[in-house]
């Protein structure tokens, strides 16, 4: 299901938006500090208002877009990691349920699904598992024997068994 492609074009993708966010606050910053040093040298009693907004402004804009645009791609990158890199375990069982309902899971968006490990279709035998919303829905019908690569109950892989 994932590849090191998918990895890399995450981490493009995330060095562009640091790009994007840091840059300009790092600009405002500096311009803060010049027009505080300037107000200072000419002792001038109204340029630290200035200041004040600028770093208010590049302190905002940064603490924003890296909420609602770096911090998601973050979050994806190490999920994709765990993906390739982390340890895996395999449970196989009775494809039960797809959820789908978007739900969260550590930030991440993913679809509940529900497989049985058991003989008898026990409830208490029944194993959650959390799919990446990104990732094509699995086009396996219920009921179907499978083997589900998880870490950490987020599928990675999904195979007939």
């Amino acid at each position: 299901m994932y590849t090191q492609d998918d990895y890399n074009v995450v981490c493009r993708m995330l060095k562009k938006r640091w790009w994007l966010t840091a840059l300009p606050a790092a600009l405002l910053l500096i311009a803060a500090v010049a027009v505080f040093v300037y107000g200072q040298l000419n002792r001038n009693d109204v340029l630290w208002k200035l200041t004040v907004v600028l770093t208010v402004i590049g302190g905002g804009y940064f603490l924003f877009l890296y909420g609602v645009y770096v911090r998601p791609v973050r979050i994806y990158r190490k999920h994709l990691t765990y993906m390739l890199n982390g340890r895996m375990r395999v449970t196989t069982g009775v494809f039960k349920s797809f959820s789908e309902d978007v739900s969260d899971r550590e930030g991440l968006d993913c679809y509940a699904m529900l497989i049985n490990v058991g003989d008898k279709d026990d409830p208490e035998d029944d194993r959650l598992f959390y799919y990446d919303v990104h990732k094509p829905a699995p086009e396996m019908p219920l009921g179907t024997m499978i083997t589900v690569h998880s870490n950490d109950k987020m599928v990675s892989a999904i195979e007939l068994a």
